[in-house]
């Protein structure tokens, strides 16, 4: 299905990105940008990515055959409501919040009421950066990168297959999975390390003092690892709490583990300690290597480099000349268990092994793990 006039209301990070990739693989489809943001509007339109604003949900809404809802979770269900009912037969409507239950709730109860005729299929791109905002949005921001669809049992699968289709042509790679079975899963692997990384920055914060010894060491893995605590707050406290259920049983789980784990030390259970790092370990090491911004499957190589000018330049080069695409690259300054000082990153492993051997031949130490 050709979608000729398509909707987004909400014009932050994902609603923008949407309205860039659309216009970019659909250059004919109309785009109509709903937002309280006039400034994100008027940036639409100046970026061509918007063919008309509004401020007025039922003016823009009117004629679409597929809306994209684009507001913060916490105004999502409302919004479900109000949409619904404007909409004519046949219109798709999908949301782009990371909690599905009670989402699909409020969408099967306006369609057990009869008096809405648009379809509602529930979505998740599984793609963002820790910014928020129009002007953080990116066109690529859903290539190679899942996209949960919660349909409802009464879902047309022509409506169905129809989306689908659509975000393939943007580039995500659209995956259809329960609601509740989403919200459990995104819960451990989304929602639960937010809490954990701020849990832990705020642990590391309470014990530096006026030295700051504490904030000048935290860099290398400990960057890494909290990266997701800078993460927009008012978005997490409404994510955490759309989510609570669920949120509240995995920390609960997980604090079962740390309270084993002070079992283990204090008891001085030398195997069972290193049995609980190798058990993560094998798990961690069988996961599918994914670059934060847009879930790409990245290949990490790391270069041992002297600290002077131009040295960087002179690694790009060679890789450069050997045709190698470097996708990312970045500098280590607490290098504590990390063997090598810049870390390249690569789309597929032919490309890492390659590189990996150039530079072995120009002199350049170089690990993988």
């Amino acid at each position: 299905m050709i979608f000729s006039k398509i909707c987004i209301v909400g014009l932050g990070l994902i609603g923008g990105s949407l309205a860039k990739a659309i216009k970019k693989k659909h250059p004919n489809c109309f785009i109509v940008a709903i937002d309280s943001n006039k400034e994100s509007l008027e940036s639409a339109l100046i970026d061509k990515v918007a063919d008309y604003i509004t401020e007025d949900l039922a003016e823009g809404v009117q004629g679409a055959d597929l809306v994209f809802l684009c507001t913060p979770v916490h105004t999502m269900t409302s919004i479900i409501r109000e949409v619904m009912y404007l909409l004519d037969e046949d219109t798709i409507v999908t949301d782009v919040a990371s909690t599905k239950q009670n989402i699909m709730e409020v969408a099967q109860t306006v369609h057990s009421t009869g008096l809405s005729r648009a379809i509602f299929i529930g979505g998740h791109p599984m793609a963002g950066t820790q910014y928020s905002g129009y002007h953080a949005s990116l066109p690529h921001l859903f290539e190679n990168a899942y996209y949960i669809l919660t349909p409802l049992d009464s879902t047309p699968a022509w409506a169905l297959n129809s989306l689908s289709e659509f975000l393939s042509s943007i580039g995500a790679l659209p995956l259809v999975v329960d609601a509740k079975r989403h919200d459990r899963i995104i819960g451990a692997v989304s929602h639960l390390p937010h809490v954990v990384a701020a849990a832990l920055v705020n642990t590391v914060k309470d014990m530096d003092d006026s030295s700051h010894l504490c904030e000048k060491l935290a860099a290398g893995g400990f960057r890494d690892i909290t990266r997701i605590a800078s993460s927009n707050p008012e978005m997490w406290k409404n994510i955490s709490l759309a989510n609570k259920k669920e949120l509240i049983s995995l920390i609960e789980y997980i604090n079962k583990y740390l309270t084993d784990f002070c079992t283990m030390l204090d008891k001085d259970k030398a195997s069972e300690i290193e049995d609980f790092f190798a058990s993560a370990k094998v798990y961690r090491e069988n996961l599918p290597v994914r670059q934060v911004l847009n879930l790409l499957p990245y290949y990490d190589l790391y270069v041992d480099v002297e600290d002077r000018p131009g040295v960087i330049g002179e690694v790009a080069t060679i890789l450069g000349k050997h045709s190698i695409n470097i996708k990312n690259l970045r500098i280590i300054n607490s290098r504590e268990g990390e063997p090598g000082s810049l870390v390249i990153s690569f789309l597929d492993k032919a490309s890492l092994e390659k590189a990996k051997g150039v530079l072995s031949e120009n002199n350049y130490k170089t690990f993988t793990y």
